[in-house]
Parts: structure tokens; sequence; C-alpha cells
């Protein structure tokens, strides 16, 4: 085992602070403002008798019980179990002079093993949580071997599991490192969960679901996004999660970029107030001692320097897509959420975007971001001021080593290091690391310095003192009957319906607006009522595949709907009013090799970067979206991506026939009034609709229970959103825009802030 020492100057300040410590204020510099719950692995057991042994036998077989110290009458877990307090263990200091204790005692191998960030592959479908823990065999449930934990690899991305099959196995894994030689704890991380769903298809793993971040750009309420916060806050720490891979700071100011749904707003000065709201609820903000709360997580916040003005709307995922444009020399606001999270927030790490930032525009080097020290270290660090852990995105290192391609994996770590991005993820580069390291490409200083901010992680949250969420707190929280969860259910639920936006809105009779539906007033019935029956006769339709409006699955309602006096028939022919959701067209998650139009009639056409134009070479729109049609991220036809879709992915026929559908019954029957509902993952093109419907709504991901309270103004649901992007009239002024720049499409449909609301003087709204 290879093991250098190397002289810290943190070193002195421990033992000054030591010194104080002892006849000073404990908590002065600790994050703790009292004595911490210590708990060790045996202490966990013994509080859960129930655990199946087939779990805890393995990892009891593992390394060392581990106790606790008494000092001055306070305690320390023994985290190196050799009885003495180390600085490290002391939980008075600094997470930085901890890390740093640390550091300085770890072999090479062991930091180097802190610069990965690996996945614990774990599905919904896997089998095994009835054994919650470490198999027989060594290895967890999908392929993370007890011997990788064992050599020093204490980061994880973890998909979502319904938190109470997956808690007791997380906290197996807690003990199992524990017991290792340093009992260093396990950081647990997820991409962003809470608004990342398909139509009304809600996940089952129980998490509160809300609109697209984009709602609550729409909302521009701080005090609901700070509520949001909390609560993802919340559920993720009580799901065993640490470390949230977000959120997104990206501008939306290319409208063709098919992630444009998760991020705020196109404007930079709101997008920061969010950031600044989220960063601090997430991490729960410790005001006193102006750092993360100990019931916080960590925010990565990402993607630096900025990724929201991808190149022609492509996605920097792929090689056709890796430039990220500012021809509007607009790089300063795309910087303004990133500067009030590091300035105002504290927020805990940084995910550099794979981008390149054009240096044609920008006179950065032509290689990702990660890899580029004049945006890491000169920009992100000595510029704003960012002293924390800083990461890649995924892969970085293998399928998207953008203008370092021709570099070896250890070359392209080294690049990476030296620039000041610190861990790579995800994969089990150790022997990489190694080669770098024993080639001289990186030195210790380097490698110790990332170790140090690092470790802070796990140091930051408390996890050295307590790692462990407890079974019995987790299933209160998690009860689906209880008063807690469901008022996160409906605080997200209600955020859906405010969410909304009404951009159309006619008069039916004088006074008398289309929206919302009124279905028991007599001079709405009388304005609307087509056939002389006396009543509201609506139809429904919609490409969501689930409905959760109280109707069996279908695409009409049947008649027994609880929406007022309305009656919904099987027939368009038969309706008065015929509501119609659609889906904005989507692009794709990993890109295509050229923007994917935002009209429903467009092909997608490939981009040549070198010409800066597009060729007459089409990217096929593929149907059959079952599973990922890819390997190589560099793909040269483009046409693998397509297959592996997004959203409502390039395949918009099901949208396209639904707004078809209406409009040729409205020519059979003029009298027929459309509602058009549309669900922008991206801003799509509606113009050529307008002059065949009446009503429209924008909304941004709200199941059809939530829509449709909005159009019966049930319990008072009413549209509270304004666009935080604009509504662009064709797809010529989308290409003649600048990607960095907001709203500066040609006589957009409707402008950002383009916002309607129900006309309370009529008496139908609030």
């Amino acid at each position: 085992m290879i093991k250098k020492a190397f002289i810290a100057v943190s070193a002195v300040l421990i033992a000054l602070a030591l010194a104080a410590c002892g006849g000073g204020d404990p908590f002065e510099v600790s994050i703790y403002s009292e004595q911490p719950e210590i708990t060790t692995y045996q202490e966990y057991l013994e509080a859960n008798p129930g655990i199946p042994s087939q779990g805890t036998e393995p990892i009891l077989s593992a390394g060392n019980d581990k106790g606790v110290i008494t000092s001055r009458g306070l305690e320390f877990k023994d985290s190196n179990g050799n009885g003495k307090l180390e600085p490290y263990e002391d939980w008075r200091l600094t997470p930085r002079d901890r890390a740093g204790d640390l550091v300085e005692r770890m072999a090479v191998e062991e930091k180097l093993a802190l610069l990965n960030w690996r996945s614990l592959n774990l599905g919904g479908e896997d089998e095994g949580f009835g054994i919650p823990g470490l198999g027989a065999g060594g290895e967890t449930e999908e392929g993370t071997p007890a011997a990788q934990l064992a050599a020093g690899n204490r980061y994880a991305l973890q998909a979502p599991v319904a938190p109470l099959d997956v808690l007791t196995y997380f906290n197996n894994v807690q003990g199992y490192v524990e017991r290792l030689n340093w009992g260093i704890p396990m950081i647990l991380s997820q991409d962003p969960t809470h608004d990342y769903w398909f139509g009304n298809e809600i996940p089952d793993y129980q998490y509160s679901t809300w609109p697209f971040m984009m709602g609550l750009g729409a909302i521009n309420d701080l005090g609901l996004t700070k509520r949001f916060g909390e609560i993802v806050r919340d559920e993720l720490r009580m799901s065993g999660y640490h470390v949230l891979l977000g959120p997104q700071a990206d501008l939306a100011t290319e409208p063709r970029w098919a992630r444009i749904q998760h991020l705020l707003h196109a404007d930079g000065d709101i997008v920061a107030r969010h950031i600044e709201v989220l960063v601090k609820s997430m991490q729960g903000y410790d005001l006193d001692k102006n750092s993360v709360g100990v019931d916080g997580i960590i925010t990565v916040l990402k993607h630096f320097p900025g990724a929201g003005s991808n190149q022609e709307g492509m996605d920097s995922h792929t090689r056709a897509g890796r430039y990220a444009a500012f021809p509007g020399g607009n790089l300063e606001e795309h910087l303004k959420p990133f500067e009030a999270a590091i300035e105002k927030a504290e927020v805990g790490a940084i995910m550099m975007a794979y981008s390149i930032i054009d240096p044609d525009q920008t006179g950065y080097e032509a290689v990702g971001s990660a890899y580029e020290y004049q945006i890491a270290t000169e920009l992100l660090k000595n510029q704003l001021g960012f002293d924390g852990t800083v990461v890649s995105d995924h892969s970085i290192a293998t399928n998207a080593a953008w203008g370092v391609e021709d570099l070896s994996e250890p070359e392209r770590l080294a690049k990476m290091l030296n620039a000041g991005t610190y861990q790579n993820m995800p994969g089990d580069n150790d022997g990489w690391w190694l080669t770098a390291y024993e080639d001289g490409l990186i030195t210790d200083e380097t490698i110790n310095a990332a170790a140090i901010r690092t470790l802070e992680l796990q140091f930051k949250l408390g996890l050295f003192e307590n790692p462990y969420v407890n079974l019995a707190e987790a299933r209160e929280f998690w009860n689906p009957e209880g008063k807690a969860m469901q008022d996160r259910m409906a605080k997200g639920f209600d955020a859906m319906r405010k969410a909304m936006v009404l951009t159309e809105n006619p008069e039916v009779a004088p006074y008398i607006q289309l929206l919302p539906i009124t279905a028991t007033n007599p001079d709405y019935v009388s304005a609307v009522d087509t056939n002389g029956n006396n009543r509201v006769d609506v139809y429904f339709d919609s490409p969501f595949p689930d409905a959760d409006s109280g109707q069996e699955k279908t695409y009409a309602f049947s008649s027994d709907s609880q929406y007022l006096e309305a009656n919904f028939v099987d027939s368009i022919a038969e309706a008065d009013i015929a509501i119609i959701r659609i889906n904005a067209r989507g692009g794709t998650y990993f890109g295509t090799q050229g923007g994917v139009p935002l009209d429903f009639q467009s092909p997608t056409r490939v981009f040549d970067h070198d010409s800066d134009q597009y060729t007459d070479e089409t990217i096929p729109n593929y149907v059959d979206f079952g599973g990922w049609q890819f390997g190589d991220w560099s793909n040269g036809s483009g046409a693998g991506m397509v297959g592996q879709g997004y959203r409502s992915y390039l395949g918009y026929q099901e949208s396209l026939a639904a707004i078809t559908r209406a409009i040729q019954a409205k020519q059979a029957n003029p009298d027929l009034k459309i509602i058009l509902g549309m669900t922008a993952s991206r801003p799509g093109i509606i113009e050529p609709f307008l002059k065949d419907v009446d009503g429209v709504f924008i909304d941004f991901a709200a199941t059809d229970r939530a829509f449709l309270d909005v159009v019966f103004w049930q319990e008072g649901a009413a549209p509270k959103g304004t666009l935080p992007v604009e509504i662009p009239s064709s797809m010529e002024s989308v290409r003649n825009q600048l990607e960095d720049i907001p709203g500066d499409t040609q006589d957009p449909t409707y402008e950002i802030g383009y916002g309607l609301e129900y006309n309370t003087g009529s008496g139908y709204g609030n």
C-alpha cells in the first residue's frame, strides 16, 4: 500500500482548536449546538431486533465493533476503533478540520477511492429486499461488491425505490462501512425525482409528486419554493439519502432543449432567487452556523457554468450536442444562479456541465467544462469564491470525453482533477486513478485537496456520529394514512393546479367567459348548450394513458363524473365543449444530431457544427421506445438516440391526433367549444391551432385530476401561473433566436410573464 505523508497547516489549526475546546464552548465551531446522538451499528441492531440475520451476518463478520469514547463529559464515536479520541472523531471541530485530519492518516489508494461516485443499481423489481443488506457472497443486491466499499468507495448514486423497501438495506450498508478501517460513512445520492414523472404515471416510491421545476417558476412564489425544498429534504433523508444531484440552475433560454422542463425560468434574476431558497431549504440552512444543517441534504447544483444554452437545443450527453453556445455574449446572466447559491446559501457541491463552452465565443479551451481549468478553478473558485466539492457529470472519462478523446482514461482523469473537478461520476475507476498517480500526472497535494472536500460532506451532515435512519420514525413518516404524508402529497397536487397558465379565455356571452366551466349556472349553460338539452355536454381526450380523475382508464370520461353537473360524453359529436390535453412535442434526453423542432410538422434534421447549418439529412422518428437503442454516446447517425426517447419523445402522433380530431369535429359543429391544454415539457408551438380553439391552458405536468379541477374551478382551484418561458409562434423564429438570450424569438405567441386569471367580476373565479 502506497502511503505518503504531507505537511498540513490544518494540523496546527486542529491543535489550537482542540486546546480551545478544552476550556471553552465545545459548540463554538461545531456543526452541533448540543451533544449529538452517537449511534453505532450494534446499538442500531439492538434497537431493531426484527432485522433478518441473513442481511446482518456478513456485516458483523467484517471489520470490528466500534464503541463510544467519553471525554470531558461528552461522547464521541470511536470511528477507527483504537480507543483514542482522534481529531477527525471530534465533532467539536469544523468539518474541514476533521476531514483534513482524516485525509492525513489515509493511504493514497484510499484517498483516490473517494474520487469515484458509483452506482448501487438497485431497481424496483430487484429481489432481495427481504434480505436487506449484504448478501452471503459479500455483494450488495445488484453488483456493488463489498470489496469496493472496503477499498474506500463511499459515494453512490441510487435510483428511487420505495423507502420502506430499502431503508434497512441502506442502514446495513452504513453498518458495514462503519466497521471498516476509518469508519467513513456512505453518501447515498439521488437524481431529482419529485418532478420527474410521465403524464399521470405517478411512481410507486411514495414521494410527493410536484409539477416540473418550471411549474415552480410559473407560480413564482418563494414561499412555495421553500416548502418544496423542505419536503424534498425530509423525504430524501427519511429514505436514507444524503445528496441531491440537483437542482438545475441552468437558465431556460434555449427552448428546444429536451430538459428545459427541469429548469425554473428564463430570467436569471428570478432563477437566482429561487435557487437561493431551494439550496437553503434543501440543505436545512443553519443561520447561526452559516452552514448546512445536520438534518439537511447536500445539493449538487448543476450544470456549471450553465447548460441552458445548448447549441441548437441539442444535448451535450452526445457528441453532436457537445457545445453550449453563447452567441449573445450572455454568460454572465447564466452565472447569476450559481453566484446566489455560493454567496448566499453556502451550496455544498457543484456539478460541471458536459458541454464545451464554445471557444469562439468565450475564449475557453475546447474541452468539456470539467476539464477546463479556467472554468472549474479560475471562474468557479477564484472568481465566484466556491470552496466546496466539485463533481463531474456522468461518464465524462469514457462516453462523453468531449475535447479529450485522444487522451487515455488515466490522462482524462488527471486533466479533470488538475482542472479542479474533484470527483468522477460514476464508475469503478480506482485503477485509472492509481495509474495517473504512479505516472506522475497528479500530485499528493491535489489529491489531498480533493479528498478533504469530498469527505467534508459526511462531516457536514453529521454522518460520522449517526448515519442510521430511525426505522420507527420512518414508518410513521411514510404512513400513507398519516396526516404528514397526506399533507405533503396535497402540497404537490395543489402546486400542479397553481402552475397552470391560462392564455386564452373568450366570452361565450356578454360578461360570461368560457372558463371556468360552470355547469350549474343557467346563463353559462344557455351560452354553451349547442343541442338544446339544457346541460353542458363535455368530451375529454388526452394522450396520458392513466387518468386519475376518478374515472376508469379511458380517453373519455363516463357520465358519472364528479365535476358538478357537467355530462361527460363518449363521442365528441355529442359535445358542447371538448377538453383536449396534448403534450408539447418532446425532445430526447440524450439528444440527437439536430435540434428537435417545437412544432408538430417539421422533420428533425442533422446539424453540421463545422458549417454551422442544417443538412438535408433527416433523423427518423421512432415510435417503438422499448429500451435503450445505443451504447456509444458519440453515435454517428443520431438515429439510436431518437429511439431512446424522452417525455412524449419524437413520436408526437397521439397529441397531434387528439387536437386534429377536435378540429375536425368543430368543422362539423362550428358551435363546439374547444379547450386546449398543453403540457409544456418544452414550449411547444401551437400557433397553427389557435384559430380553431377557444380556451387554452399551458401546464407544467398536472395530473388529469389536477387539470380538470382548474377547468371546473373545484375548491377554488384557479390558474395562478405566468409563463416562465415564451411560446414561440414558428420554427423559423426559433432557428433565428440566440441560445443564450431569454425570450428573443420574433413575434412569439405568448411572451414570458403572460398569463390570465379567471374573471372574478363574473363570479366564477377567484
